[in-house]
């Protein structure tokens, strides 16, 4: 299944405190609160703004705050079949205990449209309610732009507290290659950065495989991270 409960097991596990934040102050404070009753948020933009990132942060604080939980889980939508039956089970899982949960799912676009894939989803929303807990989900656009084809889902989708993911600029997406760098144990020149985010693709998702790329080269021909290495590498 490919689900994922936490404690989730990643490389650079996503937290609150290790997202470059940018223009998102407002969003990450709502994030960071831990109120009783139920809450919704929807985070809507583009690939690659940091909403799984801060889906999974949210999540992981969650476990890291102490509240006693016994089911916390995020779910990347993928088909729509696979995705239903995901759903479905983590209807079961909170089903069989009354803790607070919390529950993220990822592009939830992918879901849409199908059915039985609402359904599910309807029955995931309204089980969170009983067991007022938070709700988290995040779609390419705001739920103004997005129909549902079940008008209850929809109603209540619409209803979540909205908050666009401004992306990053030049200097947000320099600070977060900084920050991955030094968590290897390296210092990413500002000069490669600088040579970096001049010339090459500048999305968020293939600056992180590109700074893996650069990190295996390095190690492989124990090199320090350059100007001329990164151009072999990457070939601009």
């Amino acid at each position: 299944m490919g689900q994922t409960i936490l404690p989730i097991d990643l490389p650079h596990q996503p937290r609150l405190g290790n997202f470059v934040v940018g223009e998102n102050q407002e969003l990450l404070g709502r994030l960071g609160e831990l109120q009783p009753g139920f809450s919704g948020l929807w985070l809507c933009g583009d690939p690659s703004s940091g909403k799984s990132h801060l889906l999974r942060a949210a999540v992981q604080q969650q476990v890291l705050s102490g509240t006693e939980v016994s089911e916390v889980g995020y779910l990347r939508c993928q088909t729509p079949e696979q995705t239903t039956s995901q759903l479905l089970t983590l209807v079961d899982h909170m089903g069989q205990n009354n803790d607070l949960h919390t529950v993220a799912l990822d592009d939830i676009q992918h879901v849409m449209g199908n059915r039985a894939a609402e359904e599910a989803l309807l029955t995931l929303y309204q089980q969170v309610v009983v067991a007022r807990g938070r709700l988290l989900v995040s779609h390419r656009q705001p739920a103004s732009n997005t129909r549902f084809l079940l008008a209850d889902l929809d109603s209540r989708m619409r209803a979540l507290a909205h908050y666009r993911v401004v992306p990053l600029d030049d200097a947000g997406k320099a600070r977060v290659l900084r920050l991955r760098a030094e968590a290897r144990g390296y210092h990413l020149p500002h000069g490669v950065l600088e040579y970096w985010l001049s010339r090459g693709p500048r999305a968020m998702d293939t600056l992180l495989y590109d700074l893996e790329r650069l990190d295996q080269a390095s190690l492989q021909h124990q090199r320090m991270l350059t100007i001329p290495l990164l151009k072999q590498v990457l070939g601009y």
